[in-house]
């Protein structure tokens, strides 16, 4: 009876193992907000062996928080395909989580299938796939990618493999791709899991996951039978400029070798493209197939297909050698986003063994059309900016762009936004659809021409294109200066001509003459408040005195700065103050010389706009042009060091309003300096030969007049015990021919170096990465010495150490008592007890010893304890 109960229980166990065993092929999980609170919805798919004893009406999801829900199949899966021994499952649940973080759901289920040729032992082995979803404070609610083709696929041996899982982001996340390792039990890793080009191909091969197209290559399948690949897909958002990573989602799915002879059809290439919204989008896809008389089905997937608004539509052909479709899409304003929609466009013969494919991916963009009828109309100081609002209703807003003049920008195709190189900055941004009026308060300066461009922006951070350029000056109703020169140069006796333009647009029914001027100046660039210069009074606006010669500065160490204050009713015993104009500083540059070069920089303060600046060099008294800049600086090379060079500076802008004079030429001081070497010579490049048993370190370098200088005179070595330690210089090396060094700290070879380069001038090259050398420390003691006087073994020593910074030795009698210390790692203990140098009797006594090994880590101590027997020492025994 208890054998027949053996038997029967092993039959049973027998049974239960088969019921897990060999029928999971391929699944993911995908995740999404149902738009309720916290209330997400995870769907999982699993692809499983129809002829498998196994079949799951329930699986159980981990969460991630936590918390799992066994949830049954949901209707009306499984859907059944006999053909290829598939049963497609899904099972899907809400779950409500506790607040925003990062959770990793997982399912994990018995078994795989058998004979998987890159899954070691696949019978056994468990399935597992995991996704990762955010719920980010920042980014928002998610939801995962998702995917339109199928995880279960056939290859031909010795034929190039190809697949696109056709994933998609609902949220219109950006996708990247990856490959991964397949999981087991409890979701690790399958130890000695390999990749299916690691199991032998046909000529070579290889396995690769496009990271943007997320389309993957095997070249050329050479085993047959069945393998399992598994990959992870990420989504990224752009919330305000920054890149958030929302999650990913893992697939697993199967691939079937089967013999044929068979070649895989082949898609032209597609074109990435883009369109505004409203455009009908209409193009053809073709293929065809190698093989006489096979037929190419040609299909299309992706999000265009499955939008609930104006979704696209492919007209597929009838199967043939040589087929055309037609992809067809009414393009709304609902389809803009950041991310472009991509779409795979899958071909597929008809041959008897294997059914081969190809793929063949496009990104199509679609983008918002510029907002329309932009007006600036000057108002007083300001400038009103209106538009209309944007054909897209589901704009959530404008961005505001201004710069000084035109630029004459006209987008290319896909070009949204401003970019940064038409010189536009961003002065505001607008919330709501309907909000299109702007009133720009500058700061703007009297008389400047100002340009404008709006775009409108959308909740995800996609732009429209920019609007036309608009433009408006602002009313001169105050002067406006157009001239600070330096005429003179000179500590006390500088000249500046300041010269402006009188406020012409004044309503002077308003504001009645008679017109006054006053002048102020200050030092540097922003503030004038000393009144240097009141005018005549004029009846009418074109007030003839707008020149002032302002003598007896400093105009060779200081910049100055003017502003000009206008008033009205200037007959009045108290003028009618009308406003002031913006200040304008002088030009004032400045020198840094170096090695046979003289770099001239320069600083200004100016309401117009400077386009050029001309550096001129005083050569046998004539002022001659040495070179332009747009930016700031200039530098002249091919100089000759310690001869006196001299320099100024021509400036030319605009304020871009044709009714002020134009071009604006202001000239600098003059400033004179003389090149000298500062530059030092490269730093050598370092080889540290590391001997840590003579021990020695030898450092070797090259010679930088060989490559990159010619005036090296001498190295400096320093020295580092430690990675992290201060350097110290150890050493000097004179003569740029000599390259080598040799060192050693104590009996330390532990530590790093940094080798710099010297010229005559001691302009001293950068410290670069240091090399660096550890110990291989030894430290050994004997066990008896015989301190007789015979110069044998007297004294107490280490035998031959090396990498000992220091020790701590204390040596101790039988009953406890210390008789010798010292910290020297050398000892030289003669056998006479500490203080009174008494010879100690013969006999054994102990030691502990701390030993300090100098390591490039850093110090490491070492205890050492034992034994040594004083023999012949001539000592009276007695208490020692």
């Amino acid at each position: 009876m208890r054998l027949l109960r053996s038997f029967v229980s092993l039959i049973l166990s027998l049974v239960a193992v088969a019921s897990f065993a060999t029928h999971n092929r391929a699944g993911e999980i995908v995740v999404c907000w149902t738009g309720q609170g916290l209330v997400y919805e995870a769907t999982i798919f699993t692809y499983t062996k129809l002829s498998a004893p196994a079949d799951r009406p329930e699986l159980t999801l981990y969460w991630g928080d936590g918390t799992s829900t066994t949830i049954s199949r949901t209707p009306p899966s499984p859907i059944d395909d006999p053909v290829r021994d598939l049963r497609r499952n899904w099972y899907i649940a809400q779950h409500v989580y506790a607040g925003p973080g990062v959770f990793t759901l997982s399912f994990d289920d018995q078994n795989r299938n058998a004979g998987v040729i890159n899954v070691p032992q696949s019978v056994s082995q468990s399935f597992c796939v995991k996704t990762e979803l955010t719920i980010s404070p920042l980014g928002g609610n998610n939801c995962s990618a998702r995917f339109l083709n199928p995880p279960i696929q056939d290859a031909c041996f010795c034929q190039p493999w190809i697949h696109n899982p056709a994933a998609y982001d609902a949220d219109g996340d950006s996708l990247s791709f990856e490959p991964v390792v397949c999981l087991g039990l409890n979701c690790l890793p399958i130890n000695g899991y390999a990749y299916p080009n690691e199991a032998g191909g046909c000529g070579g091969t290889s396995y690769s996951i496009d990271p943007v197209t997320g389309t993957i290559s095997w070249l050329n399948p050479g085993i047959l039978g069945e393998y399992n690949i598994a990959f992870k897909v990420h989504e990224w958002r752009r919330v305000n400029g920054v890149l958030l990573h929302m999650g990913w989602v893992t697939r697993d799915m199967q691939i079937t070798v089967k013999p044929c002879s068979n070649q895989p059809p082949v898609i032209q290439d597609l074109v990435d493209t883009c369109v505004t919204a409203g455009t009908f989008l209409s193009f053809n896809v073709q293929a065809s197939d190698p093989d006489f008389g096979q037929q190419v089905t040609l299909t299309a997937l992706g999000q265009p297909l499955v939008l609930a608004n104006s979704p696209a539509s492919f007209v597929s052909p009838s199967p043939g050698q040589n087929v055309t479709g037609v992809f067809n899409w009414q393009t709304n304003c609902s389809h803009v986003r950041l991310q472009p929609y991509q779409m795979v466009f899958n071909a597929i013969d008809n041959d008897p063994e294997v059914q081969l494919q190809d793929y063949s991916t496009m990104n199509i963009r679609i983008v918002a059309p510029a907002p329309q009828n932009p007006q600036a109309i000057p108002n007083g100081n300001a400038i009103d900016l209106s538009w209309n609002a944007s054909i897209c209703t589901n704009a959530i807003g404008y961005k505001i762009y201004r710069r000084v003049g035109t630029y004459g920008f006209v987008p290319d195709n896909c070009e949204t936004g401003v970019p940064a190189y038409t010189g536009y900055s961003l002065i505001a941004t607008l919330t709501g659809h309907g909000n299109t009026n702007y009133s720009d308060q500058g700061p703007l300066v009297t008389g400047t021409q100002y340009c404008y461009m709006v775009v409108a922006c959308f909740a995800d951070g996609a732009q429209s294109y920019a609007s036309i350029e608009f433009c408006a000056i602002v009313d001169r109703q105050v002067p406006v200066i157009t001239h600070v020169s330096v005429g003179v140069t000179s500590t006390s006796i500088g000249i500046d001509t300041v010269r402006w333009s009188n406020a012409y647009d004044l309503d002077t029914l308003v504001r009645p003459g008679p017109y006054q001027f006053k002048l102020y100046r200050g030092t540097g660039f922003a503030t004038a408040t000393t009144l240097i210069h009141t005018s005549g009074v004029h009846p009418f606006l074109a007030h003839p005195d707008t020149t002032f010669l302002d003598v007896g500065l400093n105009t060779k160490d200081e910049a100055h700065v003017y502003r000009v204050d206008f008033f009205g009713r200037a007959d009045q015993p108290t003028p009618e103050y009308i406003g002031t104009s913006s200040p304008a500083s002088s030009v004032f540059i400045s020198t840094d010389p170096n090695d046979e070069q003289m770099t001239i920089s320069w600083t200004l303060n100016t309401p117009w706009t400077n386009s050029l600046y001309e550096v001129y060099r005083d050569i046998s008294s004539v002022w001659t042009l040495v070179g332009t800049s747009t930016t700031n600086s200039f530098t002249e090379t091919g100089l000759v060091n310690g001869t006196e060079y001299c320099y100024r500076v021509r400036s030319t802008g605009s304020y871009g309003n044709p009714d002020i004079v134009s071009p604006l030429i202001n000239f600098s001081q003059e400033i004179c300096d003389r090149p000298v070497d500062r530059t030092p010579p490269c730093a050598p490049t370092v080889v540290l030969e590391n001997d840590c048993e003579v021990p020695l370190n030898t450092l070797t370098w090259n010679n930088p007049n060989e490559s990159c200088a010619d005036d090296t005179y001498q190295y400096h070595i320093y020295f580092s015990q430690t990675v992290e330690g201060p350097y110290v210089l150890v050493g000097t090396v004179v003569g740029a021919e000599n390259t080598s060094f040799t060192h050693v700290d104590g009996s330390s070879v532990s530590g790093c170096y940094q080798i710099t380069a010297l010229d005559t001038l001691g302009n001293e090259s950068a410290f670069i990465t240091p090399v660096c050398g550890d110990n291989c420390p030894q430290y050994t003691l004997p066990n008896i010495f015989t301190p007789n006087g015979d110069h044998s073994n007297d004294r107490f020593v280490p035998f031959p150490y090396r990498g000992v910074r220091s020790i701590d030795l204390t040596v101790f009698n039988r009953w406890g008592q210390v008789v010798f210390e010292t910290t020297d790692p050398a000892i030289k203990w003669n056998g006479t007890l500490k203080d009174t140098n008494e010879t100690l009797p013969d006999g054994v006594y102990y030691y502990v010893c701390d030993v300090i090994y100098a390591r490039l880590a850093g110090d490491e101590v070492v205890q050492l304890k034992g034994y040594v027997h004083i023999a012949g020492g001539g000592g009276t025994p007695g208490n020692f």
